[in-house]
């Protein structure tokens, strides 16, 4: 398939798999190189091998709609946030149900995993925010943080998160304690998701309200930049390896390439130019090691690019 030209970036889609009876709510990195693993409302859990977009002879039925994923590889286990609430995590190697936690309400968005401390953040649809030890997953604390869903963690700094919740704020804590260091509104109807940067002291935020926002990582985190960049909602960001290319997925069902350099007039990634999502785009994943941009779905599809800039 011809690369399409716009400004700075390239854009090819390189192979589609599609498997899932419903709509897939989150990606992250597969059990090996080159796999993908899916989260849908069909109750599934599902790879795909993204050189072949084939599935992989791996899946996992659960007893609800499921919302995000964490992947453990390093202690084989997978971590799954289902819509009732539940955190149920799954030995990799056997595939059977290790634990099924209990303490979220109205779903689990999203986790967040400290590595150099062995601890994962969970966020649910209640507003609460939970700190969980790892490999045994026992509960160090847990609160009501903000007065809608969490819908994302980010880690801003070795001691510093920044969490984003559908009332539209942006609240700052400090690591290990989870004490709330600042707060403020970011995006109205909802913050969705949010990340660093690379070499740059700058917070990116996506929302309900269409906008990307950049605020400078400082105590009061002053708004640098804000972008209509969107007909709705922003859903999910993700930069390429070297941070000079990020990309923005929307529930208007299309893709957008920001130069972060000066996030000028973006690549569009939308029908008829591209055969591209044909519904609300839930989820970007951007592997670092082969280069490919994974993005899925209301209509179900897995879709692998390769973007590179023009030189």
């Amino acid at each position: 398939m011809q690369a399409i030209f716009v400004n700075m970036w390239t854009i090819e889609k390189i192979g589609q798999a599609r498997g899932h009876a419903g709509p897939v709510y989150a990606l992250c990195k597969g059990r090996s190189e080159n796999t993908v693993l899916t989260a849908s409302g069909d109750r599934f859990i599902a790879e795909w091998d993204v050189q072949s977009w084939t599935a992989s002879p791996f899946s996992i039925k659960l007893e609800a709609a499921a919302f995000s994923m964490c992947l453990l590889k390093e202690i084989n286990q997978l971590a799954v946030g289902q819509s009732e609430g539940g955190i149920h995590v799954i030995n990799l190697v056997n595939k059977v149900e290790w634990k099924h936690l209990v303490l979220h309400e109205k779903g689990v968005f999203c986790f967040h995993h400290l590595k150099e401390s062995s601890m994962v953040l969970t966020g649910g649809g209640d507003g609460t925010l939970a700190m969980w030890s790892l490999p045994d997953w026992k509960l160090l604390r847990s609160f009501q943080l903000a007065d809608g869903k969490i819908r994302h963690i980010t880690k801003i700094a070795e001691d510093r998160i920044a969490v984003s919740s559908s009332d539209g704020t942006i609240t700052i804590l400090d690591l290990p304690l989870l004490n709330t260091l600042h707060r403020f509104d970011a995006h109205q109807g909802g913050t969705n998701c949010s990340m660093m940067l690379a070499h740059k002291p700058v917070l990116v935020s996506g929302g309900k309200d269409g906008h990307i926002r950049l605020w400078k990582v400082d105590e009061q985190f002053k708004p640098l930049l804000a972008i209509p960049a969107h007909n709705y909602g922003i859903y999910s960001l993700a930069m390429n390896q070297d941070g000079t290319c990020l990309a923005s997925a929307s529930r208007d069902s299309t893709i957008k390439l920001w130069d972060t350099s000066d996030f000028g007039k973006p690549l569009r990634v939308n029908r008829p130019a591209y055969d591209t999502h044909t519904h609300s785009v839930n989820a970007l994943w951007w592997d670092h090691e082969s280069g490919i941009l994974c993005s899925t779905g209301d209509d179900r599809k897995i879709i692998g690019w390769r973007v590179s800039k023009q030189s």
